[in-house]
């Protein structure tokens, strides 16, 4: 469609004022569908008498349900009537002879044409009976840095500024407060059985049936959101499984654990996360706050004691092995051959360079590089942790030998000196063990191991938890950053806190779930909206929001066992 608007008034022209031209376009080619339809009837009742009707109608069909005002659908119906009527008339033409200097010849005649017409408005069925249009539907207004991706985080070092511990470098006592924790997302085939699952899984719908297992859908915590497709939208929720009792990843604590091997003062103890933020200029971004939605912890924990979750912005050390060195496994030797490396507390760290971000060639070497942040492997370990007389494991056998640790604690430190063994969720161990859902994430997380080659898989199926190797550059600039300049955030989960209008919760919906035994429970979930300014105390001198390159996610003050979904 083309079209052309002359300006015939050369004095708007030269007058100098804006001019706007609008038109309403009602094209018949257009992205919606639009369907015209009509009819003409006439009806001659004689030569001189003729009738006629009209009816027009016309739809637009969108495409979509959610229209903006002034394009709404149009169902219109258009019709009308019409007549005309002539004769000859003797009447008029004696009038009209009448008249002083007229004199007429030829006959008259009399012509009677009506119309009629009415338009009847209405709009598409598509926009519902009432014709809801939308002003702004606000989709676009708002920004989100999605952070439910629990592959893009990676495991935290100590947070300074809290933990005393976090000022020592090379020294294993930095990381004597790492517990164990697990982040994930469950993979559908535990509560979707299909031919993947195991058969006791299948056969015992409980295991299935949990708030801290179940499937969430969009439904579930957004009620009122319109799903033209009818199926229901699964939400990919990030888990973290917090055990406050059990050694984290390179926590080589002797001193305070108990004859099972599990960690004293749990409550001290701590569990952290963190990864990359890409859009780091959060003023320039305008981003306001942390948002995220909670599923209530104490679902099937009413006695649970609660504890703190902590959120970190700004620059966060990416040294999870604090000595000022960067440890990459694609640095590391591709045979025995121990060269090309230096030593440090925690281990072996590469001599070489970081250039490129991949395994070195060859299935059959990769078992020696995929060996962790420590750079050792577990066989590596029980020599390495115990070359001094003092060194760790020599420590464990003696607290073995004076019966302060059972014969089951020391041979699990044994078997894992540093804690960093993977396991894959899926494995012929778990089905035989019949382990629980959670229990098959425990090990998830860890480095030693995670990245097995074809050779080394014992599985038919793949079994990585990631193609690259492990590294401490978690944002992958070839630079290992080191200092802690944050904003620090709070959230309280106790019982007591965990209601709308107090500890930042904006927000809660009751979800009704039907689990797979078909038992039905009602599962909370609380919207946490947290002001990014109102920040619970600035670390390290950070005094804006304009370079906020990390963000840390952990988790202290539990003495119990803690999901979060």
């Amino acid at each position: 469609m083309l079209g052309r608007v002359t300006i015939i008034n050369q004095g708007i022209l030269e007058s100098g004022t804006p001019i706007r031209i609008s038109l309403e376009n009602q094209s018949l080619f257009n992205f919606q569908t639009k369907t015209l339809v009509g009819t003409h009837l006439n009806y001659k009742i004689s030569d001189n008498f003729n009738l006629g009707a009209t009816a027009l109608h016309l739809t637009e069909r969108p495409m979509t349900q959610k229209v903006n005002i002034g394009d709404e659908p149009i169902s219109n119906t258009i019709w009308g009537l019409n007549g005309s009527y002539s004769t000859e008339s003797q009447l008029i033409t004696t009038i009209v002879d009448k008249i002083p200097f007229l004199e007429t010849k030829a006959p008259s005649s009399l012509t009677i044409v009506g119309e009629f017409a009415q338009l009847i408005p209405g709009h598409s069925k598509a926009i519902e009976k009432e014709g809801n249009a939308y002003i702004d539907d606000f989709e676009g207004s708002e920004t989100s840095i999605d952070l439910k991706q629990f592959s893009s985080w990676k495991l935290s070092s100590t947070p300074r500024g809290y933990f005393a511990e976090a000022a020592l470098n090379n020294n294993r006592a930095y990381g004597y407060g790492r517990a164990k924790l697990a982040w994930y997302q469950i993979d559908p085939l535990f509560v979707n059985s299909d031919s993947r699952t195991p058969d006791y899984i299948k056969s015992n719908p409980d295991i299935q049936s949990s708030a801290y297992v179940y499937e969430v859908y969009e439904q579930d915590i957004f009620p009122n959101k319109e799903n033209p497709n009818g199926v229901p939208t699964r939400i990919s929720v990030l888990n973290m499984a917090y055990y406050p009792e059990e050694r984290g990843p390179y926590n080589y604590d002797y001193q305070r654990i108990d004859k099972d091997g599990n960690l004293l003062e749990p409550d001290q103890r701590w569990g952290g996360i963190m990864r990359e933020i890409y859009s780091s200029d959060f003023e320039q971004a305008n981003v306001e706050f942390i948002e995220f939605w909670l599923m209530d912890p104490f679902a099937e924990m009413p006695d649970h004691s609660g504890g703190q979750l902590f959120f970190n912005l700004g620059n966060i050390s990416e040294d999870v092995l604090k000595d000022s060195r960067k440890t990459f496994e694609n640095g590391l030797p591709t045979s025995e051959l121990i060269e090309k490396v230096d030593t440090t507390v925690w281990g072996r760290v590469p001599l070489t360079q970081s250039l490129v971000q991949g395994f070195s060639a060859g299935d059959e070497t990769r078992r020696f590089q995929d060996v962790g942040l420590d750079g050792l492997s577990t066989k590596d370990e029980l020599q390495f942790f115990s070359d001094q007389p003092d060194d760790y494991l020599n420590q464990i056998d003696d607290l073995f030998s004076a019966g302060l640790i059972t014969a089951a604690a020391h041979q699990a430190i044994i078997d894992d000196p540093s804690s960093d063994n993977y396991t894959y969720y899926r494995s012929s161990d778990h089905d035989g063990n019949q382990l629980d859902i959670l229990s098959r994430y425990k090990d998830y997380n860890n480095h030693e191991g995670n990245s097995p080659s074809d050779l080394d898989n014992p599985e038919s199926y793949p079994t990585s938890g990631t193609s690259l190797p492990d590294i401490e550059d978690i944002n992958r600039d070839n630079t290992l950053s080191e200092g802690e300049s944050y904003f620090r955030y709070r959230v309280d989960l106790n019982k007591n806190d965990m209601e709308v209008g107090r500890n930042n919760t904006v927000d809660k919906v009751v979800d009704r779930v039907t689990y797979v035994n078909d038992e039905k429970a009602d599962v909370t979930w609380y919207q946490f909206r947290i002001p990014i300014f109102d920040y619970e105390k600035a670390v390290g001198g950070i005094s804006d929001f304009k370079t906020i390159r990390f963000m840390r996610m952990f988790m202290t003050g539990f003495e119990d066992t803690t999901f979060l979904r």
